[in-house]
């Protein structure tokens, strides 16, 4: 039980700080950003992972784009209002760290699981040894496809800084 409410507690502190960064004087960052050219994404940005388990689901195939840094935005508030509760990055929390996730498992296997853990768990046994280790099988998030997307594309940027 108290471990429980330490999670919920951390999830609710991470919540808070990202609700409070990053909403300075509107009025200044006009004006500076006349002055400063814009910052570009990394050059180097971490590619997923392209060998492995594809998983079980309809994500059969993924195309490798550029890093969207407009998607990872999204990616992160919908991470923080779907997954935070249970992943971290710096720790175990219900269900497995997703520190390097990018790096141990490809964009489809990733994706099928955020779409259909149902099928992934009872199909796939990358998944079901995942369940077992864990003791708590993943839900179903009630994603669309387009916000799996844009959580993968925060994964990545997530996985490329944490380090």
């Amino acid at each position: 039980m108290k471990k429980r409410i330490n999670i919920i507690f951390a999830c609710f502190g991470f919540v808070a700080i990202l609700a409070c960064g990053g909403h300075g004087d509107t009025k200044s960052n006009k004006e500076n950003s006349t002055q400063q050219p814009a910052v570009a994404a990394p050059a180097a940005m971490l590619d997923y992972k392209t060998e492995g388990s594809k998983g079980v689901g309809s994500i059969t195939s993924f195309e490798h784009k550029p890093f969207d840094a407009a998607l990872a935005n999204k990616g992160v508030e919908l991470f923080v209002s779907k997954c935070a509760m249970c992943h971290s990055f710096d720790r175990t929390l219900v269900g497995p760290s997703l520190d390097a996730v990018v790096k141990r498992r490809t964009p489809e296997w990733i994706m099928n699981m955020m779409l259909d853990p149902a099928t992934m768990l009872e199909k796939d046994a990358d998944a079901k040894a995942l369940s077992k280790e864990y003791g708590s099988p993943m839900i179903s998030l009630g994603l669309k496809q387009e916000e799996a997307r844009a959580i993968l594309e925060y994964l990545r940027e997530r996985n490329n800084t944490a380090k």
